[in-house]
Parts: C-alpha cells; structure tokens; sequence
C-alpha cells in the first residue's frame, strides 16, 4: 500500500489532498487509479482509505484511523560522522528499521569533518529521513538532530534517558541482553571508521554509559548503525528487556 504524508489533519469520511510533488508522482510516475487504497500519516496519526482524483487533484477519502501500540521509550541512533555516503546510508536504513531520532556524532577519529557545512547537511539529512518514512509506512519522520560531539551527546542526555554504546572492546553484554529499564530516551552510539579514541570511552565509562557488543565479528561503522537499531527497536516495541 503506498504510503504518503500530508500537511492537514485527516478527518475519516472526508478527503484529504496530497501534497503536489506526491500527487505528481503517484498520478504521473505510478499510474495509480481511482479507487486504489493508500494509507496517509499526519502529525504521528495513520490513517487509510481511498484515491479519488477530481481533474488534476489527488485526494484520499479516509476510510479509517489505524490504532498505534503504545511504546512510551524513544530510539534515538548517534552515529559517529563518515567519509562519503556512509552516514546518508545509515540513517536511510536506520529510519526504515524505526529510529526516532538521528544525531550525527563529531568523534575523535572521524574521517570526515561536517563541522563547517552541516547546515547544509542536515537539510539532506531532513530529505532522506523524510523519503525513506515514507517508503517504509512509518507515522512519523524521524528528528535528525544537531552535531554533536561525545561530549555534547552526554551533555543532552538526562538522568532518565540511557546511552548504549556498541564497542569492540566490550565482551561481556550482547546487545539482545542489553538492560533498557524504564529509560524515556535510549541513544545507541556508534563509533565512526577508526571507533573511539580512550578519551571518548573514558568519557562515557564515567557518564554511566552502559557498553554493549554486537558479537564477534567486528562490523563495518555503516552495518553496526542500521543493524544496532533494528534489534533495539524491536526489543523496545516487544518490551523484552530486565529492569536495570
């Protein structure tokens, strides 16, 4: 079912109006025709019903609200910067497996530097949350946050959230043992191509971080950021986890 978000609130017996470069993709790209059923989200709200088309307009006429499971504990990926695509690759796949939120991480050992240009960065960051929530029917794009360093990231985080490092230097806790708690806030951090300098470990050894790792084989940055959401996504929407 193809999936598209929309600026009003949907209202169930009434029409909603895509937005035009959606309603141009689907009319002129997809061919999609009268009737064909698409599912719409607005303000974290999904809802479902059919297309109908009125001259050069694409409207869905909403036939029902889709209930949301309550999951009160928010996901939040803090991914060391890397060279290249790698960070626009990460939070594309990371969104599909359903982070909430997106902070890229300055580190000690970073390759690439967006220092002087993540405005323009986070722009696109915006652009690639936003297309793949839709691809992937979420109900809401994930907030991609500013650049922060270790110590920024430690510095956000509060007494109720939680910071779960994957680091290969970890041996004892596998990341499905992981103790979540009743954190508001669980920040997986990832560390970039060269991992974390003894400064950055320091650092979160002091600020109660709770280091984890992904097993035995050490896993490229971009593979440990969508891989490490995943699990800790579906661990928190299935509430497997012990108290801390």
């Amino acid at each position: 079912m193809r999936h598209f978000f929309v600026d009003e609130q949907p209202v169930v017996g009434e029409r909603a109006i895509l937005r035009e470069e959606d309603r141009e993709h689907l009319l002129r790209v997809l061919r999609a025709k009268e009737g064909d059923a698409l599912q719409i989200a607005w303000n974290e709200s999904l809802f479902r019903g059919r297309l109908e088309i009125i001259g050069d307009e694409a409207f869905v006429l909403v036939e029902e609200a889709v209930e949301e499971k309550d999951v009160s504990t928010q996901l939040i990926l803090a991914q060391g910067v890397g060279k290249n695509q790698k960070t626009e690759t990460v939070l594309k796949h990371a969104t599909e497996c359903g982070i909430d939120g997106f902070i890229p991480l300055q580190m000690d050992r970073s390759v690439a530097n967006l220092t002087k240009k993540y405005d323009g960065k986070k722009a696109r960051f915006e652009k690639i949350a936003g297309e793949a929530a839709k691809q992937s029917n979420r109900r809401r794009v994930p907030v991609v946050g500013d650049l922060l360093t270790v110590d920024g990231l430690i510095k956000t985080a509060t007494d109720r959230d939680l910071l779960l490092v994957c680091y290969e230097g970890e041996a004892a806790v596998e990341i499905e043992d992981a103790r979540l708690g009743s954190a508001e806030k669980i920040y997986v951090v990832i560390g970039p191509e060269g991992g974390f300098s003894d400064r950055e470990v320091a650092l979160l050894q002091e600020a109660k971080a709770q280091f984890i790792t992904m097993g035995e084989r050490i896993l490229r940055t971009e593979t440990a950021g969508i891989v490490a959401s995943f699990v800790m996504k579906r661990k928190i929407e299935r509430g497997s986890y012990a108290a801390i």
